[in-house]
């Protein structure tokens, strides 16, 4: 390795996750992953991390080779569950699913039948946490983690006043993130004013519901919606152009590199918007590596959704080498208790909690000349939902 090599920090890190090769042949970890390469969720999606990441941990050797299979699901969750299927017939150790729980759902109670792991790169919700599933493991922190984190940085910024915008779309992504964001902005301080219902994704015209916004007694100094790009960034448009300054207020769904410009560029969004991901890179840091060197090999960045796929592969031969197996069962049990993990997205990843969801920092975004920048990034300790 030369000096200055910037692999420097991604072959250190792996040398410490990995044992050291020996004279046997390395174990196999098989994983299958459905994705959604196409479709809805196709901006959101971990494969190309995931790929890049097992071709790191495979170049550099050790008691460890990965062999993943991706597919795209087509963000279809019925298609999912069938390549799912497909690949636990194949005898992947885990096992993952279009993004949202009407995928992971029936993929982690499948796997369960073959005592394989179901994970997610960026699943959120915490339906996932409160179904019994005994075999799930994601990446991401849930939504109330999100909103928490969020809805200090809109108090700080001045905001005393929210409407929160829900929608069914997205179960509890779409639901119940908004009404956690505003019970911590409540503890904060801060008045939720209001509520206004939106019937899903696809809105290319928000002027009903601007009128509503512009009607109300006080005008809200912010509003929360989670939702995805375009949609987001319409909105965002045209409440400037009905000349509302209103500070805009989402979650992941807002991590689209295309998103400052369909809201209209920096003038609407620099110092407006803010939004909670999954990690940033921070120059010479773990993600900016994984990133850059990704790049390099002709992988497609997508924002932090990239680094959550290459947590995934860390985590799993992270997990196997804690066990001293590759059997899942023993996996995951060393998942859930034998963290904290070194990830990408964040500096590690533990799940040792009566839910076993996992915590680590949450970045908080805003922009300055419509570029994303680090607002702030912490573990939220006052969250909604989860009580210990």
């Amino acid at each position: 390795m030369k000096p200055g090599d910037p692999m420097k920090w991604l072959g250190l890190s792996l040398c410490a996750l990995l044992p050291a090769t020996n004279a046997g042949a390395a174990e196999i970890l098989k994983i299958g992953a459905p994705e959604s390469i196409s479709g809805d969720w196709a901006p959101y999606t971990a494969a190309h991390g995931l790929r890049c990441m097992a071709e790191l941990v495979n170049e550099a050797g050790g008691d460890y080779k990965i062999e993943l299979e991706v597919k795209d699901s087509k963000s279809e969750p019925q298609l999912a569950t069938a390549l799912a299927q497909q690949m636990l017939d194949d005898g992947v150790v885990a096992v993952s699913g279009t993004p949202a729980s009407d995928s992971l759902i029936p993929i982690a109670q499948l796997a369960a039948g073959y005592n394989a792991i179901t994970f997610s790169a960026m699943n959120t919700q915490v339906e996932m946490f409160a179904t019994g599933l005994g075999n799930f493991v994601t990446t991401a922190v849930p939504d109330p983690f999100n909103a928490a984190a969020t809805a200090k940085v809109a108090y700080d910024h001045g905001a005393r006043t929210a409407v929160l915008f829900v929608s069914d779309a997205a179960g509890t992504w779409t639901r119940a993130l908004p009404g956690w964001f505003g019970e911590v902005f409540e503890k904060l301080g801060g008045k939720v004013t209001g509520t206004i219902e939106y019937p899903g994704f696809g809105i290319t015209d928000w002027s009903p519901f601007i009128s509503k916004l512009k009607t109300m007694n006080p005008v809200p100094d912010a509003i929360h919606i989670s939702s995805i790009n375009p949609d987001v960034g319409v909105l965002i448009r045209q409440l400037r152009a009905a000349g509302m300054d209103t500070m805009v207020l989402g979650s992941d769904g807002f991590d689209d590199a295309t998103l400052a410009s369909v809201a209209g560029g920096a003038a609407n969004v620099d110092g407006k918007v803010f939004f909670a991901a999954h990690g940033f890179p921070t120059p010479g840091g773990s993600l900016a590596v994984f990133q850059a060197e990704c790049a390099k090999r002709g992988y497609e960045i997508n924002g932090a959704f990239f680094g959550l796929g290459g947590d995934v592969i860390k985590l799993l031969v992270g997990a196997a080498k804690a066990a001293g197996s590759t059997d899942p069962k023993a996996m995951l049990e060393a998942i859930y208790t034998k963290g904290p993990f070194e990830i990408v997205t964040a500096p590690t990843i533990s799940f040792d909690n009566p839910w076993h969801y996992p915590v680590k920092e949450v970045p908080v975004m805003g922009f300055k000349d419509g570029k994303p920048v680090l607002i702030s990034s912490t573990v939220p300790t006052d969250v909604p939902h989860f009580k210990k």
